[in-house]
């Protein structure tokens, strides 16, 4: 089948851990990119970017459109928009020139809606993360919305064997990849005099934090994410706020790198992971700091965790598995999007 891909294509990110399992899958699978890359990366280029189109419009009209040609050009039997950004009125428009079913998989909290022109789109079905958005949107609006969480990639989200230039790199007993703001600072502070790092590159100027000696200043993604996540002790998954019941994409990345890590509690938690054998959880700053100093002295139970959930994430929680459900709801075959990684990682998976 033909399918675009609309969002933003770079290493390692939402949109393109999509493309990947499509095209593994024997799709003619399309990106069409809509952000440069380095809005990903750089918190300056970031706020430049979602500035611009406002005081000049006629740059996002121009992506739109183009958006629209690719349509036109392609035919595609599947336009999946992986931003909450188009207008209702380019969703119209491709209504017009395409029979192609238009879907959305938003894999961001309700705190960056934005204009919410999500919810103002004739689309086929609005895949969520969070199941409190599911319920409001469906039960209110009458939307066509389900539950699907993010997913790990195990052509990239896998074990790695490390090298001594490797340990002496990412080696820590800390470690998360993520963005930085003050509840995540705040939640961090606690560890800034243990061996902690955190990987990214993107330390607002305007945080007054003790962490910034943490940061290294470096984006890991792909295979360096895997051994950034595998050389730590302990990774640490301290989620938004705005996740209210859904959990983020860390948490299936850094279970499917093989790394022990100690979430955020959330509602849907245990439908994904056993608490406490997969993964451990935390509900306050203390119990957080209790069971880092405790898993700290215990290796093997680590082992054992992190090992258990290696398994589930490669078994259950990968792009192909999420995107046959996707299929399934759309009326489309679900059959065609089959998990096909490499022997290696499949081995691992299932060890």
């Amino acid at each position: 089948m033909r399918i675009i891909v609309s969002g933003s294509i770079h290493e390692d990110g939402f949109a393109n851990n999509i493309l990947s399992a499509l095209r593994r899958a024997g799709h003619d699978a399309l990106p069409f990119d809509l952000f440069p890359s380095h809005r990903i990366r750089n918190v300056y280029w970031a706020a430049f970017w979602d500035l611009l189109p406002r005081v000049m419009p006629g740059i996002e009209d121009r992506r739109h459109q183009a958006l629209v040609r690719t349509v036109e050009r392609f035919q595609p039997g599947l336009l999946l928009l992986t931003y909450g950004t188009t207008p209702p009125e380019i969703v119209r428009r491709l209504r017009q020139i395409s029979r192609a079913k238009i879907a959305l998989w938003y894999p961001d909290a309700l705190s960056n809606l934005d204009r919410q022109y999500l919810l103002a789109s004739d689309l086929d079905a609005w895949f969520l993360k969070d199941p409190y958005m599911v319920r409001t949107f469906r039960g209110k609006l009458g939307l066509n919305a389900h539950y699907l969480p993010e997913a790990c990639n195990p052509v990239w989200h896998h074990r790695v064997k490390l090298t001594d230039e490797d340990r002496h790199k990412y080696g820590c007993d800390l470690a998360t990849a993520s963005g930085m703001y003050y509840y995540r600072a705040k939640m961090l502070e606690t560890f800034k005099d243990y061996d902690l790092k955190i990987w990214g590159s993107n330390y607002p100027r305007w945080l007054d934090s003790g962490l910034r000696a943490n940061y290294p200043d470096i984006y890991v993604a792909g295979l360096e994410k895997s051994k950034a996540f595998n050389a730590a002790k302990i990774l640490l998954n301290t989620m938004h706020f705005a996740e209210i019941e859904s959990v983020n994409c860390r948490l299936f990345e850094a279970a499917g790198c093989g790394a022990f890590q100690i979430t955020d509690w959330k509602p849907t938690l245990s439908d994904l992971f056993e608490p406490e054998r997969e993964v451990v959880t935390f509900e306050t700053q203390s119990e957080l700091k209790e069971k880092v100093d405790y898993y700290l002295r215990h290796p093997d139970q680590r082992q054992r965790i992190a090992d258990r959930a290696y398994a589930r994430a490669h078994r259950e929680h990968t792009y192909e598995v999420r995107l046959r459900e996707m299929f399934r709801v759309l009326g489309l075959d679900a059959r065609s999007v089959r998990t096909n990684v490499t022997e290696p990682v499949a081995a691992l998976a299932s060890a």
